[in-house]
């Protein structure tokens, strides 16, 4: 399934590339648990950047473990940390509490000195976590699609389980990321539902248009019909069907619902750029219809 929502706020400060208030699309898979279906998402969203035209993109994963394999990780994580706490942000402290997962996700530079040689996710994975990783990047490279490992990468949300990937750029600064997602298996669980994996991804609409700018890259203007047609109201079930018959054969065809004179549907034939226009007065002779060039 695919989403564009309502606006969505943000309660930290935002930085640069980022806005308090945005708007988001995004694809979700549900009931496929394979690393397959991680590889589809990316490869989905590679057709759609590439698509948009954004080109100067690196694509980011990693691998985070599952509720098995995490809690061992993160004392492991702790004990590196631990002698160093005291000089991490108040975050990061309170962190190593509750999540020390996601202080690797901590954008201070001091705190991302610290962390920079803590021990990698993805070398303290159980064996089914391991598999699904490697089926990944062994798909990835399959679809020729390159990537690099970031065993930084934990993405800011914490229902995130195995797969984590971001596509980032410096076109618009240091927060480059215009797509992330990964796969989320526990959350429709805990949030009440039934057990149901699922991976996904979501694209900051702002983000998709600021580094569109940055790149010099113009919005695609909405093509114009291939035919229009004038009706008088008599003949506008006809009109219907023939623009049916058309569409089929591949054309874009409109038709004037507004109970416009023949004369204003013409005008607004060539408003919208149409390519040809045919009119169906109440002189029309069947199988004799004149098309009129618009050019």
């Amino acid at each position: 399934m695919y989403y564009i929502n309502s606006p969505i706020f943000r309660y930290e400060k935002p930085q640069k590339g980022r806005l308090r208030e945005h708007h988001q699309f995004g694809i979700e898979m549900y009931g496929a648990q394979s690393a397959y279906a991680d590889s589809e998402v990316i490869l989905l969203a590679v057709n759609i950047l590439n698509k948009i035209g954004i080109s100067s993109l690196e694509l980011k994963i990693n691998s985070i473990g599952c509720k098995i394999c995490r809690p061992a990780y993160n004392e492991k994580l702790k004990d590196y940390l631990k002698d160093n706490l005291r000089n991490m942000c108040g975050a990061c402290r309170e962190r190593f509490k509750t999540n020390p997962l996601r202080i690797l996700d901590c954008k201070i530079e001091g705190c991302k000195d610290i962390v920079k040689n803590a021990p990698k996710t993805y070398e303290n994975l159980c064996d089914e976590c391991n598999n699904h990783f490697n089926v990944l990047k062994s798909t990835l490279n399959n679809l020729k699609i390159e990537f690099t490992i970031d065993h930084m990468m934990v993405r800011g949300l914490d229902y995130y389980t195995k797969t984590v990937f971001e596509f980032v750029t410096d076109i618009i600064g240091a927060q480059g990321t215009v797509c992330g997602g990964g796969r989320y298996d526990n959350l429709i669980e805990e949030i009440g539902g039934r057990p149901l994996p699922a991976v996904g991804f979501g694209m900051g609409m702002e983000r998709l248009l600021l580094t569109m700018e940055s790149a010099n890259i113009e919005i695609p203007k909405p093509e114009s019909p291939d035919l229009f047609i004038a009706t008088a109201n008599k003949n506008k079930a006809l009109s219907i069907k023939i623009a049916d018959d058309i569409r089929k054969k591949g054309f874009r065809v409109e038709i004037d619902f507004m109970e416009r004179s023949l004369k204003s549907q013409m005008k607004y034939a060539d408003k919208i750029n149409c390519r040809y226009t045919v009119i169906l007065d109440d002189k029309i002779i069947s199988g004799n219809i004149k098309i009129r060039n618009m050019e």
